[in-house]
């Protein structure tokens, strides 16, 4: 067999055995690393997330309520194209009614490392590359609460982190009393004492109607007060009329 063909053998042998040692997931490591390779991850240059409330039911029976959110890479800071990335993703939850912003502490901290964040990567349209997540906050049955959520995003590519811009949403739940609302024993008592109070007003509107209708003054003495009686005398002219008025009756 001349030389040349053997060397040629030699070489395809090699290939074959070096290629047929890798798994799956070595050549998709592989792969990743090289930048130019189809859905390769890559740096973002922004990061886009949204979150809105949900309630999840886990596995005993338990119903959570949360943050149901989808995060979403951008390659450059336009926001031109998504993009699939390699690195820890972590979410801040914060109690937006905290007054006082620059010493504010997150409530909650979800972290999820660059093994399982593959795990929540999805790919459709209009989104293309997104990644979904649900924040379990407490369990349902809670008061609202507002929320402001940061995520931050360390990239394994160039150990550069990315930080998205806080995001204000709303955990549904119970409408919160306020100082000034009534509770349900002081709104029926409330009622109790309105009902009572128009009772009253209206019973002493009625006394004061029926007095002011059936009212008496109080009755003279008669015989103390007994009018006198007097005798008027007439003159001839008056008593002729008199007389002649009773003729014609």
């Amino acid at each position: 067999m001349p030389q040349s063909v053997q060397m040629s053998i030699g070489i395809l042998l090699c290939l074959l055995f070096v290629f047929g040692c890798h798994t799956p997931l070595a050549v998709k490591q592989m792969q990743a690393k090289n930048p130019l390779a189809k859905n390769a991850p890559k740096t973002p240059g922004k990061i886009v997330d949204v979150w809105n409330s949900y309630a999840q039911t886990t596995s005993d029976g338990t119903v959570l309520r949360g943050m149901a959110g989808r995060v979403l890479f951008y390659d450059n800071q336009k926001g031109e194209e998504t993009v699939k990335v390699d690195g820890d993703l972590t979410v801040y939850v914060f109690d937006s009614r905290e007054t006082d912003p620059v010493h504010a502490k997150p409530f909650k901290i979800f972290q999820f490392k660059a093994d399982t964040l593959q795990q929540h990567y999805s790919h459709q349209q209009p989104f293309g590359h997104s990644y979904n997540f649900f924040l379990p906050i407490d369990e349902i049955g809670g008061v609202e609460k507002p929320l402001n959520i940061i995520v931050r995003f360390d990239n394994t590519l160039d150990e550069m982190f990315v930080m998205a811009q806080p995001v204000n949403a709303i955990l549904a739940g119970r409408r919160p009393e306020s100082p000034t609302d009534p509770t349900i024993r002081e709104f029926l008592d409330s009622r109790s004492l309105l009902a009572e109070t128009n009772r009253n007003i209206t019973t002493t509107h009625n006394v004061s109607a029926i007095q002011q209708v059936a009212y008496i003054a109080e009755a003279p003495n008669v015989e103390s007060e007994r009018p006198r009686v007097s005798t008027i005398p007439l003159n001839n002219d008056m008593t002729r009329r008199l007389h002649s008025l009773g003729s014609n009756l």
